[in-house]
């Protein structure tokens, strides 16, 4: 590929985030009320400690809300404990709930497809990478921040409650993952597409 093409292609890509960006600022919430069932549904799967009820609350920055409901006592420390049927919060912008899918599908879209049927392709394989990409970042990111007190409560006490996955899969996302995890999902889609759908 020339230079001037991939200097176009690299504008296209621009476009696109920025055009998904504003859209997302605007009309995000939207979606994101949409896969709230979802959240919940992923997040009761990545715990059974809890039972998850996912809203939207208005605020400065409209948060995505995570009341988990403990299903049994949570152990914090060796003498204190978060009981069964006790209800605990934590939250993420909506804004940070949209940056992967923006991210997916800004590679989707700039991707050069061959031919009309490589988009209708993409286009179609973007829907369970939306899922695949939401259920890795927003309902995770949500029971992490969950654990996060806990662990500092424990570390206070000297007490080893281990680092449960939800935790160490948030930090993975914090630290960088979930933008990592969209461009790559995005990319996959790309080369799958590529693939099977030749001119």
């Amino acid at each position: 590929m020339s230079n001037d093409k991939l200097a176009l292609l690299a504008f296209k890509g621009f476009a696109i985030w920025l055009a998904l960006s504003l859209a997302g600022f605007f009309w995000g919430e939207k979606l994101i009320t949409g896969l709230i069932p979802f959240y919940e549904t992923v997040a009761e799967a990545a715990s059974e400690d809890y039972v998850a009820n996912i809203s939207i609350r208005e605020a400065a920055e409209n948060k995505v809300v995570l009341a988990a409901t403990a299903t049994k006592n949570q152990a914090i420390t060796a003498n204190r404990a978060l009981p069964a049927g006790s209800t605990i919060e934590s939250s993420i912008t909506v804004l940070h709930a949209l940056v992967p899918i923006v991210i997916l599908f800004t590679v989707i879209l700039t991707w050069p497809a061959g031919s009309l049927k490589q988009r209708i392709y993409l286009l179609l394989l973007s829907i369970p990478a939306l899922l695949f990409v939401s259920a890795a970042t927003a309902p995770i990111q949500l029971l992490g921040q969950l654990e996060i007190g806990f662990q500092d409560a424990a570390a206070k006490a000297n007490f080893d409650r281990g680092e449960p996955f939800v935790l160490s899969w948030m930090l993975l996302t914090e630290g960088g993952g979930r933008w990592f995890i969209a461009a790559l999902t995005g990319l996959a889609c790309c080369g799958l597409v590529s693939k099977v759908a030749k001119d």
